[in-house]
């Protein structure tokens, strides 16, 4: 990625452009270790998205890669200490009765009300394909895919997040375990999920500002491998 945004030209001065490259560049470098949201990608999804809204996406990405760094330390914390440290330094506020609902193997997804993720468990990035760049400029259900029925139930969740009457929810019984496809991710990976509750993210003022997607992650694979294998295994029938 770094080598690509290196190499990328504008003849416009475009300060929220820069300040959001750097910011991937900086998150690039912060992975240790190999993860497949590393990937190398033309262009940048952000350069798609209205002028008005880049700035806000650009200061949002450079508050959270510096998040990131302050925690980047070696320090082992869960994912559940992650995400309250990532409220606490936002100054957002989680329902009363989240963090007693989840434990320290819970993943998790926060996304605003334009439907835009703001946070992914670090976890999650081993089951993610996608940049950075696509996850925080596209709204996720540009990007992923899964079966009717269950979307029309986060669909109504969604509209209750951006009326400000979202409640914390237990899934269970509502929403199954199911499988999550990504429409274009390099990898074009199938995650099994099972989710476990929903739950709102207010501001200081109690405003519902988005909401938490609370998960077990069960499986993944690449539907790429996927073809490939097929594919050996169909020639190997032929010989």
């Amino acid at each position: 990625m770094e080598t690509a945004l290196n190499s990328e030209k504008t003849t416009e001065s475009n300060p929220a452009r820069d300040s959001y490259r750097k910011s991937l560049m900086q998150f690039h470098s912060l992975l240790t270790k190999a993860r497949a949201l590393k990937g190398d990608y033309p262009g940048l999804a952000f350069d798609k998205m209205a002028a008005a809204h880049q700035e806000p996406i650009a200061q949002a990405l450079a508050e959270w890669v510096e998040f990131f760094q302050m925690h980047c330390t070696g320090e082992v914390i869960s994912e559940k200490q992650f995400l309250w440290r990532f409220l606490k330094r936002f100054r957002l506020k989680a329902h009363p009765d989240f963090f007693s609902s989840v434990d320290d193997e819970t993943c998790f997804e926060v996304v605003d009300t334009e439907g835009r993720q703001t946070f992914r468990s670090i976890s999650m990035m081993d089951c993610c394909s996608y940049s950075l760049d696509e996850l925080v400029s596209i709204p996720w259900f540009d990007l992923f895919s899964r079966s009717q029925s269950i979307n029309d139930c986060y669909l109504g969740f969604q509209k209750q997040v951006t009326d400000g009457t979202l409640k914390h929810t237990n899934l269970e019984g509502i929403i199954p375990t199911h499988q999550v496809f990504e429409n274009f991710g390099f990898e074009k990976l199938v995650i099994t999920m099972k989710p476990l509750f929903l739950s709102p993210i207010y501001d200081m003022d109690d405003n519902v500002v988005g909401v938490i997607s609370a998960v077990k992650i069960l499986d993944y694979h690449s539907r790429r491998t996927e073809n490939r294998d097929r594919l050996i295994a169909e020639l190997a029938a032929v010989k």
